[in-house]
């Protein structure tokens, strides 16, 4: 009886080390699976951060060749920089006398990765099957739907500017166009003077519509809005003392020095002041009472980067490019524009005001001399 009960304990000792063992060989399995899969989680997120440190490298070096191409056999230009709590080391590589490689590393938590692309010197961008900017051509642009009405003139230096809407226009009230106008969707003319051509695929012309040019229901392709790279600006003001978290003045005179202020967030400026300079904000930009905005060192008048709207409500004048990055741009009151309006938003004009006398107004960053005669663009993607 004895023997049998130590041979029943034996085996249930053995039935339960078995399970122990096997408990504890599934246990390790999940647990190493865990730690494999957290392991390449990081492995993933690290290399992924590594790429966009690359790219980020990559795209301040093709920057920096498109204002400055002979910069491509220069390595001062470009020095390992710490960016987004890793760094990047771009080198240039030139083939030839029109085409730099640019090999970007990106190194996160010790994880590199790496990115290759050709530039290349295209030559001058108005010579036969050279893309050149058409945003520049035009008194106004936006990417959005343009309204206008009130009273008021647009009118040209040169007598050969255009307004292009790459949504719907509608012009109406006392107003008058000296331009041409486009859009690539529909335009609307009440009873209105335009003395310029009438183009859109979809047109609605007002019985009473005094129209001088030619009128034309066709295909009018889409303008891309340029998107200005604002970073010399900044570093510009920032050099100068002339970066502010906010900006608000009433009444009175400003000078920025170096000529550019730079605003992160809102700026409102009021009552009867002069603004002797350039304005860019990161934030919404808000115009009114009776002012004056004359830039001296670059040709933006007011820009916006990221803001929803520049309104401008002055009864002063606005000299030189009003842009908004990403914004509408609204008009009222009498005041006037004196050279060109690029928004990627909506444009609407309303009050008694002659909202613009075109003139190329196409910015140049400061320092930088005169605009570059050729086209540089990226041409090809090797890793």
């Amino acid at each position: 009886m004895k023997t049998k009960n130590r041979s029943q304990h034996g085996a249930a000792l053995f039935t339960i080390l078995a399970i122990v063992f096997t408990t504890s060989a599934i246990m390790g399995v999940t647990i190493a699976a865990g730690m494999q899969r957290a392991f390449t989680a990081r492995k993933l997120s690290n290399r992924i951060h590594a790429k966009v440190i690359a790219e980020a490298g990559a795209n301040a070096a093709y920057a920096c060749l498109v204002t400055n191409f002979g910069a491509r056999k220069n390595d001062e230009y470009f020095q390992p920089t710490a960016y987004a709590d890793g760094a990047y080391d771009v080198d240039i590589t030139c083939v030839g006398d029109l085409v730099a490689v640019i090999h970007s590393k990106g190194t996160y938590n010790g994880t590199e990765c790496e990115v290759i692309l050709d530039v290349k010197d295209y030559g001058d961008p108005g010579s036969a099957g050279t893309p050149g900017s058409a945003a520049f051509d035009y008194a106004m642009l936006c990417g959005g739907n343009f309204n206008f009405q009130g009273c008021g003139n647009i009118s040209s230096t040169n007598g050969l500017s255009r307004i292009h809407a790459n949504g719907e226009m509608v012009v109406q009230g006392d107003a008058q166009t000296q331009v041409s106008i486009e859009s690539s969707t529909k335009i609307t003319v009440k009873n209105v003077v335009v003395t310029g051509n009438v183009t859109a695929p979809t047109l609605s012309i007002h019985k009473k519509a005094s129209i001088s040019g030619t009128t034309a229901k066709q295909s009018v392709p889409i303008v891309n809005i340029p998107d200005i790279d604002l970073t010399p600006y900044y570093n510009w003001a920032k050099d100068h003392g002339e970066v502010h978290n906010g900006f608000s003045m009433s009444g009175g005179s400003y000078t920025p020095s170096g000529g550019i202020l730079w605003v992160n967030g809102d700026v409102q400026l009021s009552s009867h002041y002069n603004f002797n300079g350039s304005i860019i904000a990161t934030g919404a930009i808000h115009l009114s009472g009776q002012g004056n905005v004359t830039p001296t060192t670059c040709n933006f008048a007011v820009a916006t980067r990221d803001g929803p709207e520049i309104r401008n409500q002055t009864t002063g004048t606005v000299k030189g490019l009003i842009y908004a990055k990403s914004g509408d741009y609204t008009h009222t009151a009498n005041g006037r524009v004196e050279g060109q309006i690029i928004v990627r938003g909506d444009i609407k004009k309303a009050g008694n005001s002659d909202a613009l006398l075109y003139g190329d107004s196409e910015p140049t960053p400061p320092g930088a001399g005169t605009p570059p005669t050729t086209l540089i663009t990226v041409s090809a993607w090797q890793k």
